[in-house]
């Protein structure tokens, strides 16, 4: 993993957080119940998106770059031509599956009739997906990572703007059918199709840019071409060549699609389908949203130390790698368990400011379950270790075990335990202290080294304590004469203060680890100011 791998990765997770800020907006626009409807197409497309196209890009960009680096032109040109037409096929039946069968799947498995239009309108987006993944694919074949980290920014941009824009439009329409027919969910479901609608928009104008692209980068390889003195692979050949390369990362797009869409069969109707509908709207549209977006800003930090790691890997520098490796999962746990903390303790504020009819119920949602941000963006670490030593198989075993933890945790809570929406909180929550768990006992017997509990877990755990009390007073006291996003900042910033000048002063911190961490220069100045280092 060299830099320009990390800086896609980077761009990869900022343009993740840019999406997951799009949720937000959205459920602002059509409701929590509109959110609902949203992600159950979304997450149905990227059900059906992970078996016909994913990581289609990377596995044929890491395939052209081996025959072009060989010399084997013509045998790029047929892999590229291949391609092409197999992902244009299951592109246009994975569509036609989708949109044939929205129907049943919406208002035949998962009791959400209102999602059946939105799934017929995103159905067009997997054979368009394939499309730009298989020209994606190509540029990185050529060695250019920089259409690929265009691609994901300007798509998160082009659905933000258009899915707003869309998203208003359809709203107001679907607010005359619902006066209409006296049936308000109408309102909801429209402005989820204008979304739908953005989306597929994003997408074609994704595809034009890089078809420009194309057209360019074809005119330079023409000449190329004609030195081969290798025989050419046969179509089938090609094909299954990349069928293998990519089904790792496919079933791994499934596993990690499964919980948020079987969370919605665990929904609690005893009261009544609608409330059910609303307070998953609440669980995955502002819960998972806010959880999602500090684990990719924690990924982001961690993700330099995976690149040293590797590094030190290829010049077998095993010592260095292991004190690498101990850092990473030193910084992972510090910046996991206060963010876990701050999330907790601002509760209260995040729910009056992003959802105030269900603030309670966010509220709970983050003071009970906010430990899911510490679990899992140690998980990803942990994992990320794995697949650079190659070990897919283990990586798809524990991700797994965490599915199955989580459907069988979520379904004793919400029957016998009467959980409600909470059974989803919870069996998340236990699921990836599972995963976390696993693939750090994996990583560990890897690396052959020893947890330091003391420094590693327990000091911050204290000064994460100690954070959270600072945060939780200064909640109570800020809340009758400040509005709530006055209070997030200022009580997170004092807390902030106090948890790392607790760990400073604590000598919590290597020297080299603040190389490596965000604001590690800062904080080193800090602790010399304060005769620490």
């Amino acid at each position: 993993m060299n830099r320009a791998e990390i800086k896609m990765r980077q761009v990869r997770e900022l343009s993740n957080i840019l999406a997951l800020i799009t949720v937000l907006l959205l459920g602002r626009l059509i409701g929590d119940n509109g959110v609902t409807y949203v992600i159950v197409a979304m997450e149905v497309y990227g059900l059906m998106w992970s078996v016909a196209g994913r990581n289609i890009s990377d596995t044929l960009g890491k395939q052209l770059r081996g025959r072009r680096n060989k010399g084997q032109q013509k045998n790029a040109a047929q892999m590229r031509r291949s391609v092409l037409i197999f992902q244009l096929i299951a592109g246009a039946a994975g569509s036609l599956l989708l949109f044939l069968l929205a129907e049943t799947i919406a208002g035949g498995i998962f009791k959400v009739q209102y999602s059946t239009l939105l799934i017929k309108v995103l159905s067009p987006m997997v054979l368009l997906r394939s499309v730009s993944s298989v020209l994606l694919g190509y540029f990185q074949g050529e060695g250019s990572e920089f259409p690929t980290m265009v691609s994901d920014v300007l798509r998160r941009i082009l659905i933000l703007g258009f899915g707003i824009l869309f998203s208003q439009i359809l709203s107001g329409y679907g607010e005359k059918v619902s006066t209409l027919l006296m049936q308000s969910n109408f309102t909801a479901m429209y402005g989820g199709v204008g979304f739908a609608i953005a989306v597929n928009l994003a997408e074609i104008l994704i595809i034009l840019f890089l078809v420009v692209i194309y057209r360019g980068m074809c005119r330079s390889d023409k000449k190329s071409k004609q030195d081969a003195p290798f025989s050419v692979a046969g179509i089938f050949d090609c094909i299954r060549t990349l069928v293998l390369g990519r089904w790792p990362e496919g079933v791994m797009g499934i596993l990690g699609v499964l919980p948020v869409l079987l969370g919605i069969l665990f929904i609690d109707t005893s009261v009544s389908e609608e409330t059910g509908i609303l307070e998953y709207g609440v669980f995955v549209g502002k819960y998972l949203v806010l959880c999602g977006i500090v684990i990719a800003l924690l990924s982001f930090i961690t993700l330099p130390v995976i690149a040293r790691i590797y590094a030190g890997v290829r010049r077998e520098e095993h010592k260095h790698v292991k004190m690498v490796f101990q850092s990473g999962v030193h910084i992972g746990v510090v910046h996991g368990i206060f963010a876990s903390v701050m999330a907790a303790v601002m509760g209260r504020p995040f729910g009056e400011l992003l959802c105030p009819e269900n603030a309670d119920l966010l509220w709970k949602m983050l003071l009970e379950g906010s430990s899911v941000i510490a679990f899992l963006s140690l998980a990803l670490y942990f994992g990320r270790i794995l697949q650079t030593g190659g070990k897919k198989v283990l990586l798809l075993g524990t991700a797994g075990i965490a599915d199955v933890v989580f459907i069988i945790m979520a379904l004793i809570l919400s029957t016998v335990g009467k959980a409600g929406i909470m059974s989803l909180v919870y069996g998340g929550m236990i699921s990836m202290f599972v995963l976390c768990v696993l693939l750090g006992m994996l990583s560990y017997a890897q690396m052959r080294t020893r947890m330091d509990w003391l420094n590693v877990l327990l000091v911050p755990l204290g000064a994460g304590s100690a954070a959270g009390l600072t945060g939780a007073l200064l909640v109570r006291l800020l809340s009758p004469h400040l509005n709530a996003l006055l209070i997030i900042f200022l009580a997170c910033g004092i807390a902030g203060i106090v948890y790392w000048v607790i760990l400073l002063v604590l000598r919590n911190f290597k020297e080299q680890e603040l190389d490596v961490i965000l604001g590690g220069r800062l904080l080193g100045t800090i602790g010399e100011m304060l005769h620490v280092y």
